[in-house]
């Protein structure tokens, strides 16, 4: 899959004020950093499904329009009378923790939650269980020195 599974005009249907130079430098870096996530996406002999690709799709441009709404990821405070607002808008990453799931998932990289284990720190014996204590020397009730 060498080529990119959204188009600006893909994202228009969605937000219109979007420009096209904004959308279409968006679609680039989003498109670099799913391939980092999923690096089955950058082998051009990777054959996905409509609904792979429609899922890759869908991943790309949630994160884009979610990257355009915030803007520029300034901090700015406003205040009305007694009441006060901080409002933050950067996100440290493109794509959400679903969506990295859900990108891997199309080349089959999700690495599932491990299971829980038990691991015993008690001491398997080979044959039987001795009849004396282990540390002390001398036989035991068979004869056997231990």
């Amino acid at each position: 899959m060498p080529d990119v599974p959204i188009t600006f005009e893909d994202l228009q249907k969605f937000d219109d004020e979007i420009t096209e130079a904004e959308g279409l430098d968006m679609i680039a870096t989003a498109w670099a950093r799913a391939r980092q996530v999923a690096p089955c996406l950058k082998d051009d002999a990777t054959e996905l499904s409509d609904d792979d690709t429609q899922i890759v799709k869908d991943v790309l441009r949630s994160a884009i329009l979610r990257w355009h709404d915030r803007g520029s990821g300034a901090i700015y405070q406003r205040t009305a009378g007694d009441y006060g607002e901080t409002i933050v808008t950067r996100d440290p990453s493109l794509f959400r923790p679903n969506e990295i799931r859900d990108l891997k998932d199309v080349c089959g990289d999700v690495r599932k939650r491990g299971v829980a284990t038990t691991i015993l720190p008690i001491p398997q014996w080979a044959t039987a269980t001795p009849t004396v204590h282990p540390f002390l020397t001398g036989p035991d009730e068979t004869g056997a020195t231990l």
